[in-house]
């Protein structure tokens, strides 16, 4: 089974993106709401993919931002994934080290699926 954080996002958009990846792979996911807590939960345990809001639903902080500080600590190779309908964001959390994410837009789009499969089939 493999192990997903979601960080950030609000409870609209939490339970989507859960049971997306539920439906489709053979997967746990864990809920971080505050983005500032998403070293601690990497030190506590391996994650298979870190699925990252562009701005946190309720600290505020910024994603990209968390992206460049999990990159800069060096300790994490797990895969950092931002979820933003903006591509000029995507393409800086790219830049940072993120992988390839997608818009809330494209949620229930079988090419979101196919992305995510890179890292939890």
């Amino acid at each position: 089974m493999k192990n997903v954080l979601i960080v950030g996002h609000c409870d609209l958009d939490n339970p989507q993106i859960t049971s997306l990846i539920e439906k489709n792979f053979s997967a746990k996911v864990t809920r971080v709401k505050l983005l500032k807590k998403t070293i601690g939960y990497l030190e506590k345990q391996e994650y298979d993919l870190v699925i990252i809001n562009r701005v946190g639903a309720f600290d505020q902080e910024g994603g990209l931002e968390l992206i460049k500080g999990i990159k800069k600590d060096g300790r994490f190779d797990t895969p950092l994934m931002m979820i933003t309908n903006y591509k000029d964001q995507m393409d800086m959390a790219i830049e940072s080290g993120a992988v390839q994410g997608y818009g809330k837009d494209k949620l229930y789009d079988e090419e979101t699926v196919e992305l995510l499969s890179k890292y939890l089939d």
